[in-house]
């Protein structure tokens, strides 16, 4: 078998592999269901703390490159796809590298981490950003969940946005914007094993170059980048006449005189063969990258305030760590059998948009289930049993005299303190301006905030608050 035949074999159990994590992926998190597939993605690794999952991803890509871009991550999958659905009429072609792009995302992205703007995390983590495909467009298509337009025009833009411009360019969202793909590069650029072309092979036909969706095969230089090659194989099943291979070390001439002497620049602005680097700094763009610092601390400072009274789901048992830890994938609002968890609009402030708060005019939070808890993949919400949910409080229940039937109609109600699960909520005798009134009493210091008594509430607007502590 030969060469070119051996890597059409490679490429196509790479395509295997990523349709079965994606698959994988969209399954369970449309089932609501806990999975490693979710848990061993970079970022929500990288926000739980998960140093193994780290260390495994870490030691892949310096074996073989950035391989976890074209098999585990989903939205890499999705821009293959797309770009499979429209192909270039000639072709990929060589692009120069962007590395203050790159990395000014990732250094914007860091800021924003530390001062508290969740919602920017969220929105570059590539698996947050598939699973919200998934929870707030595939699953209310199909009449499975709640629709929420927030939620739902924020999926569209993300799912559009990528399909175009994986049509277009290929890899370029990867190779710009997502901060693992330029974490990853910096790694996979020392790679043990990259793809290289043997120029005494060469016959410099350019497939490989039109095959190339990263854009990172230089033709003139006959030189692959190797941040940002994705490790696809597409390149190595095109070629011919086997000129381009995945091997340990550089390829050198057999004839001295060939050898290129233009040092060719990677995404990190430095050549590929250990020689000068190559200064592609752009003294400006740093400047402006520099700007994003006062420009966010002043979002922190003087952003919308966050309200008092939002309830988040069980398990956020820290609220600093929940919010700095939740990239609002929505796998929890597609776990939540009752449909009560919702993602946050106004409720926590912009800056936590897309956190999942809980809505109790859709249900009540039912007293021995802890779904939403198994399958955070970053720890923002804690694994919970049922009797530890039962002790842990999210939030208080308050009721509002004035809107009581009880109250308005003098009418023997009680609906609230029959649907307590844990008898918190008792009807007592009041001394009101209509005179003796039988109106609802909540027991403080007992009350878990689970919402029974206001989603049984019968009057309008109901006549039970409750409030996140």
């Amino acid at each position: 078998m030969s060469s070119s035949n051996g890597y059409k074999w490679l490429r196509a159990a790479r395509i295997a592999v990523s349709l079965t994590v994606l698959a994988a992926i969209t399954a369970t998190v449309a089932c609501g269901y806990s999975c490693w597939l979710s848990t061993w993605q970079i970022i929500p690794a990288l926000l739980a703390g998960a140093g193994a999952w780290l260390l495994l991803w870490a030691a892949v890509t310096a074996l073989v490159g950035r391989i976890y871009c074209s098999t585990a991550c989903p939205m890499g999958t999705v821009q293959d796809i797309a770009a499979r659905l429209r192909r270039r009429r000639n072709g990929y072609f060589y692009s120069a590298p962007r590395p203050v792009a790159r990395w000014s995302v990732v250094f914007a992205v860091t800021v924003a981490a530390l001062l508290g703007i969740s919602i920017v995390v969220g929105l570059v983590d590539p698996a947050a950003a598939y699973s919200r495909i998934i929870v707030y467009l595939g699953l209310p298509m199909i009449g499975a969940a709640a629709f929420s337009l927030g939620a739902a025009a924020i999926a569209i833009a993300t799912l559009g946005v990528t399909a175009a411009v994986a049509m277009a360019r290929g890899r370029l969202l990867c190779n710009t914007i997502c901060p693992v793909g330029t974490l990853l590069g910096a790694l996979s650029r020392y790679s043990l094993y990259h793809i290289d072309i043997n120029t005494d092979k060469c016959t410099g036909c350019g497939l490989c170059v039109s095959r190339c969706k990263a854009e990172c095969i230089d033709p003139s230089a006959h030189t692959v980048d190797s941040s940002r090659c994705v490790m696809c194989f597409d390149c190595t099943a095109a070629c011919p006449n086997s000129a381009i291979t995945l091997r340990r070390g550089r390829h050198r001439l057999q004839i001295p005189m060939l050898q290129s002497v233009e040092p060719e620049a990677t995404a990190f602005g430095k050549t590929e063969g250990n020689t000068a680097d190559i200064k592609t700094f752009d003294r400006r763009k740093f400047i402006l990258a520099l700007a994003a610092i006062p420009v966010a601390a002043t979002a922190k400072v003087t952003g919308i305030a966050t309200p008092l009274n939002a309830v988040c789901p069980p398990g956020s048992i820290n609220d600093d760590d929940f919010r700095a830890r939740c990239t609002g994938c929505g796998l929890c609002v597609a776990a939540c059998p009752t449909g009560i968890i919702r993602p946050a609009t106004s409720q926590l402030g912009i800056r936590n948009a897309l956190h999942p708060v809980l809505d109790f005019d859709l249900g009540a939070c039912r007293y021995d289930c802890v779904a939403c808890t198994q399958v955070c993949p970053t720890g923002a919400l804690s694994p919970l049993t049922p009797g530890q949910k039962h002790r842990i409080p999210i939030g208080k229940a308050r009721v509002e005299a004035d809107l009581c039937i009880e109250y308005t109609d003098n009418v023997n109600c009680g609906k609230c303190a029959r649907a307590c699960p844990i008898r918190s909520v008792s009807i007592v005798p009041v001394e009101t301006s209509k005179g003796i009134r039988r109106l609802p009493h909540i027991d403080f210091d007992n009350c878990i905030g689970c919402g029974a008594c206001r989603y049984s509430c019968p009057a309008h607007p109901r006549a039970i608050i409750i409030e996140g502590i």
